[in-house]
């Protein structure tokens, strides 16, 4: 079903502030134990998506692509979080740079017609034409070197995150700023309450992260998650707050959605062992190789040195058929038409999806099966769904059950007047 046809507006809200919770699932909303009395109040009285179904892999920077764009990552070409690099030892570039994006952009069609745009820290936003006041997700690979003062160049316009610091959120910097940390969150409403009440950008988009590390490290169920939970969680309320205080609540759409959930997991997979054993893949990068499985999210996906190898392709197939029964029974194939179908990368020849509980590494070397424990998400199927919720002017409240993360972005634009 399509988002629009439950939200049909009753008024065109004026603004529209879309905020992504990393990693977010309905039960951060829903469980009366977890920290979130924002969140509840808004899916009680605004518009809840219950499911909405991600993209292949279920992974920050592709989700983040899709929930703007309205596209698969075959149509915008962020494929994954950090792009695969053909067996090449390369350092832990991400994709980072707007123009990477292949379609348009809710930032760009919102900029066209004349609206001012804001974002703070949304992924694959650096250098993009489109937004008035960006600061974007962006960092040095020399991680000795002060962060924030590293992205200040890349900020729009120049001179935007001094004035932030001065008038807003003070100074940033490893101990007030670091990923994960709880001070992280309240430090970003703050920035996009300055900016919504000097600057009021018709379309802002947020990126909340915490909630992300501590589900990575200890899973779906933690001391520390429900910390961080609650610390996204007021970060929300005060934007909503300061709406309120300045007069621009009955104007203004708040969306708090999730770019993907989270699976508990107590195992690792390692396909690319089985590669390195086989001959099909040097033990280090830059050696020689056929194939290699690029682990990205909780799927690993197969590239082909030479495209259209079949002869390799037949002996991949030949090593996964006759792994060992435990082994085997650690994931499943995902053929090339399914792929196509979901919008994962035309290169990739095939796909294996693990079953909950297991996670999926780009070791070469060591055990094919370790025990470890923790939470990862990213899988073809499904099953790391997350949720929405839309309160304020332009939703009819209500409940609906499911919808694609590509209905987002038509969805906000038709909200704003945009074709």
């Amino acid at each position: 079903m399509a988002l629009v046809a439950m939200a049909a507006p009753l008024e065109q809200p004026h603004y529209v502030i879309l905020i992504t919770i990393d990693g977010m699932r309905a039960e951060m909303v829903d469980d009366p134990l977890m920290p979130s009395p924002f969140l509840k109040m808004m899916s009680r009285d605004g518009l809840r998506i219950q499911r909405v179904t991600g993209i292949p892999p279920a992974e920050t920077y592709p989700s983040h692509t899709t929930i703007v764009t309205g596209a698969t990552p075959a149509q915008h070409h962020i494929y994954y979080n950090r792009p695969f690099m053909w067996n090449q030892d390369v350092p832990r570039i991400s994709y980072w740079y707007a123009d990477s994006i292949a379609v348009p952009t809710i930032w760009q069609r919102a900029h066209e017609a004349g609206m001012k745009t804001a974002s703070l820290f949304w992924p694959v936003s650096t250098g993009s034409p489109y937004i008035d006041y960006n600061v974007p997700e962006f960092w040095s690979l020399d991680y000795s070197c002060d962060q924030m003062e590293y992205i200040k160049p890349w900020c729009a316009p120049l001179g935007i995150l001094d004035e932030l610091e001065q008038n807003a959120c003070g100074k940033l910097n490893t101990i007030t700023y670091q990923a994960g940390s709880l001070q992280r969150d309240g430090r970003t409403a703050a920035m996009a309450n300055y900016l919504m009440n000097h600057y009021q950008p018709r379309l802002m988009t947020i990126h909340l992260i915490t909630t992300d590390y501590s589900q990575h490290a200890l899973g779906t169920h933690s001391q520390e998650l429900l910390q961080d939970m609650a610390s996204c969680d007021h970060a929300v309320g005060t934007i909503i707050e300061n709406l309120r205080l300045t007069g621009r609540m009955d104007s203004t759409l708040v969306v708090v959605c999730g770019d993907h959930g989270f699976c508990d997991y107590y195992q690792t997979l390692s396909p690319n062992v089985w590669l390195t054993r086989a001959g099909l893949l040097s033990e280090q990068p830059g050696g020689d190789w056929k194939a290699c499985f690029y682990s990205s999210g909780n799927t690993s996906f197969l590239y082909l040195r030479k495209a259209g190898d079949n002869k390799t392709l037949r002996r991949v197939r030949q090593l996964l058929a006759n792994l060992p029964a435990n082994e085997r029974a650690l994931f499943r194939v995902v053929e090339k038409d399914e792929l196509t179908a979901k919008g994962a990368d035309p290169a990739v020849a095939l796909a294996l999806e693990p079953v909950v509980g297991v996670s999926v590494t780009n070791n070469r070397t060591g055990e094919v099966v370790e025990q470890k424990r923790g939470g990862t998400h990213g899988f073809i199927s499904g099953q790391d769904i997350t949720t929405l919720i839309a309160y304020g002017a332009g939703v009819t409240p209500g409940h609906q059950d499911s919808i694609a993360q590509t209905a987002i972005a038509p969805w906000l634009l038709q909200l704003l007047g945009i074709k």
